[in-house]
């Protein structure tokens, strides 16, 4: 018997906001990133004040939270080398909402 799965793709069910922040190094051009459960993910959040928090675990400086829209996140991510296959939003660490870009 054939079944047709409501949500056949992790992550496909969740909705980001349309509005994200991701942190940046400008002189670099390098993003944050992180990796839960084995799958490595750009990082992005809801609000500046999250993202400059996590900056914070970041041994570099000079990272500053930019504002992008969700399709931007995207494409930020789709540009990373491997391993980063995501796009996570991290406002609960624990229970990151994954969304695949490759």
């Amino acid at each position: 018997m054939n079944q047709l799965l409501d949500c056949p793709i992790l992550g496909l069910d969740n909705d980001f906001p349309t509005r994200v922040f991701v942190i940046k190094h400008m002189p670099s051009n390098k993003f944050g990133c992180y990796c839960f459960d084995g799958i490595h993910g750009l990082a992005c959040f809801s609000t500046e004040a999250q993202a400059l928090e996590f900056a914070e675990w970041i041994q570099l400086t000079g990272m500053s939270a930019a504002e992008v829209s969700f399709d931007e996140a995207r494409e930020i991510a789709k540009e990373r080398p491997m391993p980063i296959v995501s796009l996570m939003l991290l406002d609960d660490l624990d229970d990151p909402v994954i969304h695949y870009v490759r």
